[in-house]
């Protein structure tokens, strides 16, 4: 049975992201507003995308920058021709990051830069607090929570300071019921939701990428 949804409601990234994570062949089609664009896997990689005039790479990174549009995954079909050949992490990673430069001006590089750490597998919420604890940017009500974790990270680095060791780039907070990861952004804090079933060893890795 074909998986169909509204991207409003599941990410094109979380989508590439399941179906190469779980090394699927399939063809997936986006209908937005009378127009078809489609992606193609073979054992998890992304072998081929189109979007009216464009092939390949530069078609998947018109298709990320969709804000909704209908979708289908049918497994088991094969692509009409090979023109990707990038790792699809490295894909992934890089039409997001056009679409940021694309948005680069203040509160829409921020969103955009949330809106890449949620396309992290394992990643529950993301943020941008302030130093003082209040949310800057993120899609939740004001929580106490955060004045905790802005007196963590503050506390970090004054230890860090006191000790004369060279500052952690990430935080990591574990409790039996959250995994949270936070790191320096500007004069702010970036704060991540993780998780728990995801090691954070292997999540890490995307979120530096995310940085860059």
């Amino acid at each position: 049975m074909a998986l169909v949804g509204n991207l409003r409601d599941l990410k094109l990234p979380n989508l590439i992201q399941l179906n190469c994570m779980e090394r699927n062949s399939a063809k997936l089609t986006i209908e937005h507003a009378g127009k078809y664009g489609m992606i193609y896997f073979h054992e998890g990689q992304v072998v081929h995308a189109e979007f009216d005039p464009d092939i390949g790479e530069k078609a998947l990174f018109r298709l990320l920058g969709l804000p909704e549009g209908k979708f289908k995954v049918e497994n088991g079909v094969r692509a009409p021709m090979s023109t990707i050949s990038t790792h699809w992490n490295n894909l992934l990673l890089e039409g997001l990051h056009q679409l940021d430069t694309m948005h680069a001006s203040g509160e829409g590089k921020d969103r955009r830069l949330l809106e890449m750490f949620m396309s992290v597998k394992g990643v529950r919420r993301a943020a941008i607090i302030t130093r003082e604890g209040e949310i800057k940017k993120g899609d939740f009500q004001d929580d106490k929570e955060f004045a905790l974790q802005a007196l963590s990270f503050y506390e970090a680095e004054k230890i860090s300071g006191l000790l004369k060791k060279e500052k952690s780039q990430f935080i990591t907070l574990v409790t039996q019921s959250k995994r949270i990861i936070l790191t320096e952004y500007d004069k702010d804090i970036i704060y991540l939701d993780i998780e728990a079933k995801y090691q954070l060893e292997t999540i890490l890795p995307f979120i530096e990428q995310v940085l860059i």
